[in-house]
């Protein structure tokens, strides 16, 4: 074998070296005997479910890299009386080409048998170690088909992982890593009556029409087409085509509604959901087309647009589209039928992904899952227009990888125009054993879940112990250094600006705004932060012009700005002039409360952000670096921002 390896050709190499790895791994990947990377690699095959007779996609995910993966091979067996494979699509790596040129994503080879019941699968680094696999990912997908119309019950695609030939995860050539494998559970059941499709399993599974021959590797399956079912107040309907397509290795499903007919059905039983599932979970592309009248006639109603897959779903209400301004940007007497509403939910791309990790990195916090984009683009004529900032938060839900554990997951994240990853209001929830990342954001773009725990060893045995290493931990807060926090200082107004912006998830500036107080500077560290605090409607400065970038913040001042926030999020501001008075009597120097603070001061006590202390609102104290830590999550807690 050595000797027919050297004197193969260079462009026959890689694809021989596959080949011999689908026959004999072992002839040039080493056993298990070899040393082990101290982190070890999982794999999950998702648990799925499959309507009897029909088929189902299972994703096959690398959960946990360990320190990287550089090879693996795997025999996935099953039983063939109950199942058969249709076919086997990478998601992470190519088909080795006629050339042996190099891929950015490592070279990919399967194989299977539907009459001996076993599957084989290869990936290989093909660039001597640039393309390893530091990050969990989706590596590839099987699309099974349960036999027959009337077996149901739980089934189970299993690996020997005790046998170096059916099953090795490799760092490199020479050293083998210890794995774990878990999943693999197939549930099949009867069809739903009247459904047909499956589609609203919850599984992950997608019933479709079986090819009548297995496609071969090398080429791109043609689109295809089936109904799906969309949910209308949680009724089932009928209303939508997926059209699915695979483009460089990428599956896209393009989503097209009914507009008409869901429109017709909202008349007659008003709406205050239109939620669209997409049971398909190797898509790593999902749009969803909606028209501009459709859109109209959901705020009209006050209604949302849930769009869900396996691995995200996008919560948007109709009026948030703001279909009234794409109509003036495109001409008035442009019917909205003819405008398309093009709603995206998309595994980001490569260069978004690795740039992600690579900050990450840098800024010494680990990532949980790959970056997922959210995108809303108008169309009509040819013309795009990105509907990327709302007035309120909006809601995306990332699922975290399975075995991901809960408990971990502090914040999501986004990638700023600096290049650094910046905090976004995110809570986590949990249904059954899967973990969702609640991300809140003003704006569309690509989104991350990291674990970065923080712990100042100044705060130990002070009061504000949890409330500064939580949000130390959501990237909102900073020490003075790597491990003090000095909880006691006070803190200034350009610090305390700042310090809300990154907790609200507030990066990017609402509109143009230009800065005209003589006081910020230009080039100044809280430059951009004051142009987005004045743009977002935070701050407004003092009446001489001034800012007082340095000046220590006081409790009015600060609740003053707190309650500028409120108008983002679902919490109410105090506008009765007797429920003013009324909040501030509890206090026994509400008198020094100013007249133009008291509204401002009366919500904030209201919502619970601020409490007095002994009787006293202490309204002209300054703020110190703890309280501003208290107050900050109080806010983002009692707005449902984040876990409280």
């Amino acid at each position: 074998m050595r000797t027919l390896l050297k004197q193969a050709p260079a462009r026959h190499f890689l694809l021989l070296m596959l080949s011999c790895l689908l026959v004999l791994p072992a002839v040039l990947l080493p056993t298990a005997a070899h040393a082990a990377s101290d982190a070890p690699a999982k794999i999950t095959i998702t648990n799925t479910n499959v309507t009897a007779g029909q088929s189902a996609t299972v994703p096959v995910m690398l959960t946990d890299p360990g320190d990287g993966v550089g090879a693996y091979n795997m025999q996935i067996d099953f039983d063939p009386s109950v199942l058969s494979i249709v076919s086997i699509t990478p998601t992470h790596g190519v088909v080795a080409p006629e050339d042996g040129a190099p891929s950015d994503t490592g070279y990919f080879q399967s194989n299977f048998d539907n009459t001996a019941g076993w599957a084989r699968v290869i990936w290989i680094d093909s660039t001597g170690g640039n393309a390893r696999i530091n990050d969990p990912a989706q590596l590839f997908a099987i699309e099974v088909k349960s036999l027959s119309s009337e077996t149901t019950g739980t089934y189970h695609l299993t690996v020997d992982t005790s046998n170096n030939e059916k099953w090795a995860i490799y760092r490199s050539s020479s050293y083998a890593i210890h794995s774990t494998l878990v999943g693999g559970d197939i549930v099949i059941s009867k069809a739903n009556s009247g459904s047909g499709s499956g589609s609203g399993s919850s599984g992950g599974g997608s019933a479709t029409p079986t090819p009548s021959a297995t496609p071969a590797p090398t080429s791109t399956p043609a689109p295809t087409t089936a109904p799906v079912i969309v949910y209308i107040d949680g009724k089932e309907q009928q209303y939508a085509n997926a059209q699915t397509s695979v483009q460089n290795g990428r599956t896209t499903i393009q989503l097209e509604v009914d507009n008409d007919k869901v429109i017709q059905q909202i008349d007659t039983s008003g709406i205050k959901e239109l939620r669209l599932p997409i049971p398909n979970s190797t898509a790593a592309v999902v749009n969803s087309g909606l028209n501009g009248q459709l859109v109209k006639e959901l705020e009209k109603r006050g209604a949302t647009v849930k769009i869900e897959t396996p691995s995200a779903s996008y919560t948007l209400p109709a009026g948030d589209i703001n279909i009234d301004a794409i109509s003036a940007q495109v001409g008035s007497t442009v019917k909205l039928s003819d405008i398309k509403i093009i709603i995206t939910i998309a595994a980001a791309d490569n260069a978004t992904a690795n740039a992600v990790q690579n900050q990450a990195s840098q800024q010494g916090v680990a990532l949980v899952g790959a970056p997922v984009n959210f995108e809303v683009i108008a169309q009509y004529n040819g013309q795009n227009i990105s509907i990327s900032q709302f007035n309120h938060y909006v809601e995306r839900s990332i699922t975290l990888p399975a075995g991901s554990d809960g408990s971990k997951m502090t914040t999501g994240v986004v990638l700023g125009e600096d290049g650094t990853l910046h905090h976004v209001p995110t809570y986590i929830s949990v249904t059954g054993s899967t973990y969702f990342a609640n991300i809140n954001s003003l704006t569309n773009s690509s989104y991350a879940v990291v674990y970065a725990p923080a712990s100042f060893k100044d705060v130990e045995t002070h009061w504000s112990k949890n409330d500064v290493n939580d949000l130390g931990s959501r990237l909102i807060m900073k020490g003075v250094s790597s491990t003090e926090f000095a909880p006691n200082a006070s803190i200034t107004r350009a610090e305390f600006t700042a310090t809300l912006l990154r907790a609200l998830g507030i990066h990017k500036a609402s509109g143009t705004t230009s800065v005209s107080f003589s006081d910020v500077k230009a080039g100044s560290w809280y430059e951009n932060e004051v142009k987005l605090a004045v743009s977002n409607k935070l701050i407004s400065g003092y009446s001489d012009g001034t800012f007082r970038p340095n000046g220590l913040i006081t409790r009015e001042e600060a609740m003053i700005i707190l309650n500028r926030a409120l108008a983002l999020t679902t919490l109410a501001t105090v506008k009765d002039a007797a429920e003013i008075d009324s909040l501030l009597a509890a206090y026994g120097d509400s008198a020094s409360v100013s007249e133009y603070a008291k509204a401002a001061v009366a919500s904030a006590l209201k919502n619970g952000i601020v409490q007095g202390a002994d009787g006293s609102l202490n309204p002209d104290s300054n703020v110190t670096r703890a309280e501003t830590a208290a107050i900050v999550k109080r806010l983002l807690v009692k707005a449902g921002l984040i876990n409280g």
